[in-house]
């Protein structure tokens, strides 16, 4: 049979094809893998589009990624630089608190006398010994401003005491007299955020106010304080109007208890929530339980007295214990730190630290604890700059890879359950119970939150689909966008890591 070239070339390359597509029964094909991407590659590649398409204006970004159970890292940027952590620097502040106090650290304050009680009439002082317990206000007690109030003039009145013939008399000196942060800013002073830090301490040092306009226009709107209290000297110059051209504002004069309310309140503006920080914790919190105390009808002829105002100081060996108020364990304290993010209860415990295990309740010891705790377990701590308990304080610096370091510290300590526990539950619970929902992060992130003027700050741990364990830290500074652009930037790197397989 005679063939032509070209159909010798066409039966030529049938065979070579059959040959490339006809797998020998011992050949081993190439794995699927060398041909793609791994998860921990793909991670990568997301989180660097994405970071990488981010304009000036979304300020500058540091990123450490790393798998919990072997610290192996993912993916990192400008991880080794410094930054301003803002509520981040709480993580800290909890993690010392829960390796040297414990979970069950629990505040104990002592109320004593230098008198005695006989018929009911207490002959002398009752004296308040602060031990600096920060759990004396609402979100401890099912919202209730009294409900603490309420046990202190119940256990006096299990003493039988009826009268108490004397001052009351509020000591604090279990923290130093430093009543703010080191580098808070001066106009945080009258907020909530940045209210006063001292050993004796009650409803967080702040007075919350709910505003009602009136029926009528012209009228003044009326003011309700929480907890009722005549501490602060409050003018109302705040009136009723059916459209507001100049709007309002409220104050509170510094070093006093003189606070406002000025200007136009429009009748449509419904009611509101509004909040002044006090002046003198200590003199504020006997104050408020003289007020308990007449008002259920236990007559005080003495004052509220703040012991730094006392001529001599007290001899407690001359005193009589009337009872001891025990205050919540440490591990429901530091949920009030981290998911809540209050500022006042943190600074409380950071100067817990110095006063437990340093010279004395100061911030500045607290800070050297913390120090010497995390050098001691084994933490890279020369990125870390700690000024304050709460993060509020410009001077706080951290890095990504040290907050993860801090992270992976208590991963593979002890009490892991109790700290990240304490963190918020992404789409769930505490400062994040409104992000990442519907995601793959929602109830499967745990977060701490940070947040000051062009600071925005999300760290905690993750699980990835196939519940491999990440630590994650997420560090922004000086942005100019609004903070929830940058909430769903961060949002989204953490939807990226949950969604890993």
């Amino acid at each position: 049979m005679r063939f032509s070239t070209r159909t010798a070339v066409l039966f030529l390359l049938v065979i070579i094809i059959l040959g490339c597509t006809t797998k020998p029964h011992n050949s081993t094909p190439l794995p699927k893998h060398h041909f793609m991407q791994s998860a921990q590659q793909q991670v990568a590649f997301e989180l660097d589009t994405h970071l990488n398409s981010l304009p000036v204006e979304m300020g500058w970004w540091g990123v450490n990624v790393q798998y919990a159970n072997t610290d192996e890292v993912i993916y990192e940027r400008n991880s080794e630089r410094m930054f301003m952590p803002a509520s981040n620097m709480k993580m800290y502040t909890t993690a010392a608190a829960l390796c040297l106090l414990g979970p069950q650290y629990c505040y104990e304050t002592d109320f004593v006398t230098n008198g005695t009680i006989e018929k009911g009439v207490l002959n002398g002082d009752l004296i308040i010994k602060g031990s600096g317990d920060p759990t004396w206000l609402r979100r401890f007690y099912e919202e209730n401003y009294d409900s603490v109030m309420v046990q202190f003039v119940d256990s006096l009145k299990a003493r039988g005491i009826i009268e108490i013939k004397g001052n009351i008399i509020g000591d604090d000196n279990v923290f130093d007299d430093v009543p703010l942060g080191s580098g808070w800013s001066w106009d945080y002073e009258q907020h909530w955020y940045a209210s006063q830090i001292s050993g004796l301490s009650f409803s967080e040092n702040i007075i919350d106010f709910t505003l009602t306009p009136d029926v009528h226009v012209g009228a003044p709107v009326t003011i309700e304080f929480h907890p009722q209290t005549m501490y602060m000297n409050l003018r109302n110059d705040l009136i009723t109007v059916r459209k507001t051209t100049k709007g309002w504002s409220h104050g509170r004069i510094r070093e006093t208890n003189n606070g406002w309310f000025e200007g136009e309140y429009s009748i449509s503006a419904g009611t509101k929530a509004e909040d002044l920080s006090i002046h003198n914790p200590t003199l504020f919190t006997v104050h408020a339980l003289k007020e308990r105390l007449t008002a259920s009808g236990v007559n005080v002829s003495g004052d509220p007295v703040d012991v730094d105002d006392l001529s001599a100081s007290i001899d407690y060996e001359q005193t009589e214990r009337l009872f001891t108020f025990i205050s919540h364990p440490m591990s429901k304290i530091i949920a009030g730190v981290n998911r809540r993010s209050i500022n006042f209860i943190a600074e409380a415990v950071h100067k817990t630290l110095g006063k437990e295990f340093g010279a004395e309740g100061s911030s500045d010891e607290g800070q050297k604890v913390q120090i010497a705790l995390f050098d001691s377990l084994g933490m890279d701590t020369k990125n870390l700059r700690i000024r304050d308990g709460s993060g509020l304080s410009y001077h706080n610096l951290v890095s990504p890879n040290t907050t993860t370091s801090l992270l992976q510290m208590m991963w593979d300590h002890p009490y892991r359950s109790y700290y990240i526990e304490s963190f918020s539950l992404a789409g769930v619970s505490g400062a994040t119970r409104k992000r990442m929902r519907g995601t793959s992060a929602e109830g499967n992130v745990r977060t701490k939150t940070g947040s000051i003027a062009h600071v925005r700050t999300l760290s905690g741990y993750t699980w990835t689909r196939s519940g491999e364990p990440l630590i994650f830290s997420i560090l922004v500074n000086l942005h100019t966008v609004p903070n929830w652009q940058i909430d769903q930037m961060q949002d989204l790197l953490v939807e990226i890591l949950s969604d890993m397989e």
